[in-house]
């Protein structure tokens, strides 16, 4: 772990957290392709795949299990992007796609990206790609479904239909998530809403009482206001 401490010392965080739009990412990553996932796909010039050898080499010098490497980067830009740094927060899940491309998470830190972003369209795009290489994995499975969320929340009412597809696939996947992890807060709370949007009270009220429980529950005290509203 040292090695990699050392390696991000190496390209430290800006002192200001460089917080972005939409917009300012697209004009930054057309003169960086750093701050494109997988680096924008391009093919890569003599030099720069050098480069990224000498970076994967020096990562795995302490810790030579790849997948390991590649958690460790994508927890480290996890924790940038919680701090609004999201120009070094891209940064570190890119290399932890280069070390690991086989990886899921760094798929779901490129979706999450754009979720910070408001742009739950492009990221259904990464996190789709992400589960392509892990059909369980809970994040992915959670990500996707908040972000349909927020895309049928802003798609017009009078699309109706859209609404409840979108509505649907998102439920879907927060069922396969919890199958998987029975005790997640976050995916029980999601399913309440899912649950309250379809009008379904007692399934409603039910993921919430279970997602209340649990230490990991993020339920807001809004939902719980409009749950005891819809729901009396």
């Amino acid at each position: 772990m040292r090695y990699l401490a050392l390696l991000l010392l190496l390209h430290p965080a800006s002192a200001v957290a460089q917080r972005l739009s939409y917009e300012e990412w697209l004009l930054k990553a057309m003169a960086d392709k750093r701050l494109e996932p997988c680096y924008g796909a391009q093919e890569k010039t003599p030099a720069q795949k050098e480069s990224d050898a000498d970076f994967i080499a020096l990562a795995l010098r302490g810790d030579t299990v790849r997948r390991s490497v590649s958690d460790k980067l994508v927890d480290h830009g996890t924790t940038l992007l919680k701090e609004g740094n999201h120009t070094q927060a891209m940064m570190r899940f890119n290399q932890a796609w280069l070390v690991d491309s086989t990886n899921a998470r760094p798929f779901w830190g490129f979706g999450t990206f754009f979720m910070e972003l408001d742009r739950p369209a492009v990221a259904v795009r990464w996190y789709k790609r992400g589960l392509a290489r892990d059909s369980a994995h809970v994040r992915l499975l959670d990500g996707l479904a908040t972000a349909l969320l927020a895309e049928r929340h802003s798609t017009m009412e009078t699309e109706t239909e859209r609404r409840n597809d979108l509505l649907s696939a998102a439920l879907s996947l927060l069922e396969r998530a919890q199958a998987e992890a029975p005790k997640d807060g976050p995916v029980a709370y999601r399913l309440a809403v899912c649950h309250l949007l379809r009008g379904d009270c007692a399934e409603a009220k039910r993921c919430a009482e279970r997602c209340a429980a649990l230490p990991s529950c993020p339920m807001e005290q809004g939902f719980q206001e409009s749950l005891l509203k819809r729901c009396p």
